[in-house]
């Protein structure tokens, strides 16, 4: 009875793992045996040597070595990131300043007290101005406008907040915007809304 599929043949799965497998194991091992014995041999010799230095040193009939300086390329890469984090900290430093300021003094104006949550003695007014009232001299000041935290909003957040104000509000925002900003999509949305 032959078979052509030689891996269901019990004859030749049987050559193969009591014969092609102990000689290729054996032919390996021949092959690699002496690299892993010369890398036991070393390993060994190391481990034993480190021993008897610390049995010796214990002992006091071996003095320490001292400790030889390696070179440590990582340390020279770690002082030149650090001067790096440290130029980077001198140039980033006064921009974050400057953002938390301009924060601080956005969140002055929406919530009218000092940011270090003492409460304020007079807070500013933020409600529009009568109806009849002219604008304050010069565009007046952000606290005088109807819309809170004026000097924080981007323009687009302004077009949005225009919406709705008396004529009299518009022409104090436009004196504000026109003597401070300078915004053109802002003054060009107040004069649409004003015609």
């Amino acid at each position: 009875m032959a078979n052509d599929d030689s891996g269901t043949d019990p004859v030749e799965r049987a050559l193969r793992m009591l014969v092609y497998g102990p000689v290729g194991l054996a032919c390996y091992v021949k092959d690699s045996a002496p690299t892993f014995l010369g890398l036991f041999v070393s390993r060994g010799q190391r481990e034993v040597a480190n021993v008897r230095r610390t049995v010796g040193e214990r002992l006091g009939i071996v003095t320490p070595e001292p400790a030889t300086p390696r070179a440590d390329p990582l340390g020279t890469i770690g002082r030149a990131a650090t001067q790096a984090g440290a130029a980077a900290a001198t140039t980033v430093t006064p921009v974050v300043k400057a953002g938390i300021d301009a924060a601080t003094s956005a969140l002055r104006s929406v919530t009218g007290s000092p940011s270090s949550g003492a409460p304020s003695t007079a807070a500013p007014s933020t409600a529009a101005p009568p109806a009849g009232a002219a604008p304050t001299g010069e565009g007046g000041s952000a606290t005088d406008l109807p819309i809170p935290g004026y000097d924080g909003l981007s323009a687009s957040q302004v077009i949005e907040r225009l919406g709705g104000l008396p004529a009299s509000a518009l022409a104090q925002i436009r004196a504000y915007e026109a003597a401070h900003r300078g915004r053109r999509t802002v003054l060009a949305s107040i004069d649409q809304l004003t015609d």
